[in-house]
């Protein structure tokens, strides 16, 4: 009797515990669902001007951009865009298209200004278009921004892909888009990061120096297919313990 009243408090105990985390994996998670820490190359990331895959002696891969200091003056507002920017290989890129469906919820990255005497007010800028000079699509820019003042080192900028938290803004030719934030996010083209005091307009501020990027994180709040798997299993674990005969 003894032994059964213990098995009874186990699987209750063990229950509990499933139930919990199986509650804590679906509610209130986030996941990071695509990476680009630059170890072996530049994943499709790029710039506005000069830019390579470097390493300092005793540092990790980054992307690294020189603004400005080779190409025209056009060069000095872009600081960091997700490439290809070519209509017939954005369908296939995996950090673009349909937000909507990806349960997209934030984007993160590292980043660090090596410019002498400019600081860098760090926005994220989203589009149904590839870049601010078409101006057929909606752009997007956060309200908020990281800043980055001169030789800053490494620091993270953090932005959360919702409407409350973005504003709508002009192309290059000041128009502002009509598409709401819902119908922008099901078809996101356009991927870049600005440098914008004001926010005012996806091409950014100029600026004119050397930056580094990495480790940008695409974060969701859909599981990957494999930690689903484990949360199913985890239910479906639950619901043996409830049948089991007593």
């Amino acid at each position: 009797m003894k032994d059964l009243i213990l098995i009874k408090r186990f699987n209750v105990t063990a229950l509990f515990c499933l139930f919990a985390c199986s509650f804590s994996c679906l509610y209130g998670s986030s996941y990071t669902v695509l990476l680009s820490d630059f170890t072996s190359q530049l994943d499709d990331w790029g710039a506005g001007a000069a830019y390579f895959h470097s390493k300092p002696k005793g540092g990790n891969w980054h992307l690294r951009s020189e603004i400005n200091m080779e190409g025209g003056e056009a060069n000095k507002n872009k600081m960091v865009i997700r490439r290809p920017v070519e209509s017939n290989l954005i369908g296939s890129d995996p950090w673009l298209g349909n937000f909507n469906a990806k349960g997209i919820q934030s984007v993160e990255l590292d980043f660090n200004n090596w410019s002498v005497d400019e600081p860098v007010y760090l926005r994220l800028a989203l589009s149904n278009v590839a870049k601010p000079m078409i101006s057929t699509g909606t752009w997007w820019v956060s309200r908020s921004y990281a800043t980055f003042f001169p030789g800053s080192g490494w620091g993270n900028a953090s932005f959360n892909i919702l409407e409350a938290e973005m504003k709508r803004v002009g192309a290059f030719n000041g128009v502002v888009g009509q598409d709401t934030f819902e119908e922008t996010l099901s078809d996101i083209q356009g991927f870049r990061f600005i440098a914008s005091a004001t926010g005012n307009s996806a091409l950014g501020d100029e600026f004119s120096g050397a930056i580094g990027v990495d480790n940008i994180r695409l974060i969701s709040s859909i599981p990957e297919p494999n930690r689903f798997a484990v949360i199913m299993g985890l239910l479906a674990a639950i619901s043996l313990l409830r049948r089991r005969p007593r």
